[in-house]
């Protein structure tokens, strides 16, 4: 109990922490001698059904845009994952929850950067997909309806009697919307609109506004 609170005295950022049991008898004598060491959490939950829908509706709006076949998209999403994050082949209908996850992501980024119309289907499900309100920032589509879009300023609203150069954009939140949903949100103000459409604006660094070009 000493040591766990020496270190959480020495760490106190954000992370995890936990205990683990060896099944071995270790002489902590030398302990010293151990300088580095791998450490593999294996991600015991298999992909979830929510996880394959998320899948199989951004594979087939990719197959409508592109004309490719479904099962045509499914591999060769699968290798170009592969290449850029390593690890072996998987099947979607058996593979971890972690690399359901990234491999959602993945597929997620690669719709934006071949600019694929999403259905109004597959927004709906995107919503909940890490990156995506991001993603929708620095192509300008809409987060509510994937439309053309530009970056609304939540909270500290810019362009309402305030002077931009004077304005310190990072405290504010952002979200693309189109010029609709970006009326709607005026209208009925960002609470109602957040909570009727489950979306939430993010905040952003410094670098990360300049790269956007707000």
């Amino acid at each position: 109990m000493g040591s766990e609170m020496c270190i959480r005295d020495r760490h106190r950022g954000e992370g995890t922490y936990f205990s683990c049991y060896v099944p071995t008898k270790l002489d902590l004598r030398n302990i010293g001698n151990l300088v580095s060491g791998d450490l593999l959490i294996d991600d015991s939950r298999m992909i979830s059904r929510p996880q394959q829908k998320k899948i199989y509706a951004m594979i087939g709006d990719i197959a409508d845009y592109t004309g490719h076949h479904v099962e045509f998209l499914k591999s060769y999403l699968k290798s170009e994952y592969i290449a850029v994050y390593g690890g072996e082949w998987f099947s979607l209908g058996y593979v971890d929850m972690t690399t359901a996850r990234k491999f959602i992501e993945f597929i997620l980024h690669v719709c934006f950067e071949w600019e694929v119309p999403l259905s109004e289907k597959t927004v709906d499900l995107a919503r909940e997909i890490n990156n995506y309100l991001f993603l929708c920032l620095k192509y300008r589509k809409c987060a509510i309806c994937g439309c053309k879009a530009d970056i609304h300023h939540h909270e500290n609203l810019v362009g309402m009697g305030m002077d931009r150069a004077k304005h310190n954009h990072e405290d504010s939140r952002y979200i693309a919307l189109c010029r609709a949903h970006h009326n709607e949100c005026h209208n009925i103000g960002h609470k109602t609109f957040e909570n009727k459409y489950k979306i939430t604006a993010i905040k952003l660094n410094s670098k990360v506004i300049k790269e956007l070009g707000i």
